[in-house]
């Protein structure tokens, strides 16, 4: 079995809600080539009208005219690229038109079959709950046997669960999916935050980082990687060192591979961020996001134990 093309054809089923009919694309550039094949061989075998568009894409500025002609046509698009066009004008321009786009920047073989092939209704099941429950809490109490003990505080915030179900007319994300997510308030919050897990843009984590935030800032960093830690955050705005996120993955699929866009993910783990929040209902701008991730967490929302060492009770 190929299961490059099982879980391709998964996705583009679950995921986008392709049907027969509607215009399919997938957009790629030549490193994706082989990749975005098996997409493309995937939907025409669902019975889709599929079409791959191959241009040059490059981590900022705008699509390629021809590229963006033929998203301007299309009611469904797969970005299969190493750079991503998440936020190019063409991107944002087809999005309000109504297609419905998944941007997959730098995604593999290996995340494609270990994370596009996840059931997507126990994703969305347990997305929409947790969201649900971090739109009531007011606080949030993390503490891990590694020795995190870390209070912030959500009142107003409005939770959201990233499902991968994007078949409503302009919607828009990342694949793979699967974390319920609340951007906690920038100024509050006290306590350790022991990053045992990953970095994302900095590390996989071989010795845990200990992290020290006062009123919802970063103060202090100690272990091994403490200096190259304070040189990763000084490269950005001052704002790089506040809180802005607080996630808990829901894709059992997933496992940590060094992915940014994969370790987030992880069922049994939750994430910590920093810096710019405004996407996400948040009041922080920053020229960087960077989530930290922690395993077999303990998590408290308000009075209501909803994670205990990684497994999920509510």
């Amino acid at each position: 079995m190929n299961q490059t093309y099982e879980a391709a054809k998964i996705s583009i089923q679950s995921c986008m809600g392709v049907k027969p009919g509607e215009k399919f694309l997938i957009l790629t550039d030549t490193e994706q080539l082989k990749l975005a094949k098996e997409f493309v061989k995937a939907g025409n075998d669902l019975g889709v009208e599929t079409v791959m568009v191959c241009g040059p894409v490059h981590h900022s500025g705008e699509m390629p005219e021809l590229s963006k002609a033929a998203i301007d046509q299309a009611d469904v698009c797969m970005m299969i690229t190493t750079g991503s066009f998440t936020h190019t004008k063409g991107r944002s321009e087809a999005t309000q038109r109504g297609c419905r786009i998944a941007s997959m920047p730098g995604i593999t073989e290996e995340i494609v079959q270990h994370t596009l092939g996840a059931d997507y209704n126990e994703v969305e099941r347990m997305g929409t709950i947790l969201a649900e429950k971090l739109t009531k809490a007011e606080k949030i109490h993390i503490t891990t046997e590694s020795g995190t003990d870390l209070t912030l505080f959500c009142s107003g915030r409005q939770g959201i669960a990233d499902t991968g179900k994007l078949t409503e007319k302009g919607a828009f994300g990342n694949l793979p999916a699967g974390e319920a997510m609340v951007a906690p308030i920038e100024t509050k919050g006290d306590g350790i935050l022991v990053v045992d897990g990953v970095i994302a843009d900095f590390k996989v984590m071989e010795n845990p980082l200990t992290i020290t935030f006062q009123n919802g800032r970063i103060i202090k960093t100690e272990g091994e990687d403490a200096k190259a830690f304070e040189e990763f955050i000084n490269q950005f705005e001052d704002t790089a060192r506040n809180v802005c996120e607080f996630g808990i993955g829901t894709n059992p699929a997933c496992k940590i591979m060094g992915n940014g866009l994969v370790d987030e993910k992880v069922f049994g783990t939750i994430h910590i961020a920093c810096g710019n929040n405004l996407f996400m209902g948040g009041q922080q701008d920053c020229d960087m996001h960077y989530d930290m991730i922690i395993q077999a967490p303990t998590v408290w929302l308000d009075n209501e134990c909803i994670i205990e060492k990684g497994k999920h009770i509510y």
